[in-house]
């Protein structure tokens, strides 16, 4: 399950209810090295998370399926991000799981 610090830091960013906060709460997270990425949807790959804080220190969040519009703001910051520094998209790091690697066996 999700740690209780993991669920208080969750919290502050379910009060950034627009795409201006969210998107000036990334410059503040990609300075302290603090970004986050949030999962909608069923379907999270097995290991994404750990690859994500590991290899690239993003915060993974598995939020379940109602799509909030103000963290896909941060999502695409986070896409923008991966492409400038690693020339990555999310899809890409996705085949870095070993779920992935396991499954394409």
């Amino acid at each position: 399950g999700i740690s209780w610090q993991k669920q208080k830091r969750l919290t502050e960013y379910y009060k950034l209810d627009t795409c201006e906060k969210m998107e000036n709460r990334f410059s503040i997270d990609l300075k302290k090295g603090e970004l986050k990425y949030f999962h909608f949807g069923i379907g999270s790959i097995i290991g994404i998370d750990e690859v994500l804080e590991s290899k690239y220190n993003i915060e993974y969040y598995s939020m379940g399926c109602i799509l909030r519009s103000e963290m896909e703001c941060y999502n695409k910051l986070i896409d923008k991000h991966l492409k400038k520094k690693f020339n990555k998209s999310i899809s890409d790091i996705q085949k870095e799981t070993d779920f992935y690697k396991l499954a394409k066996r």
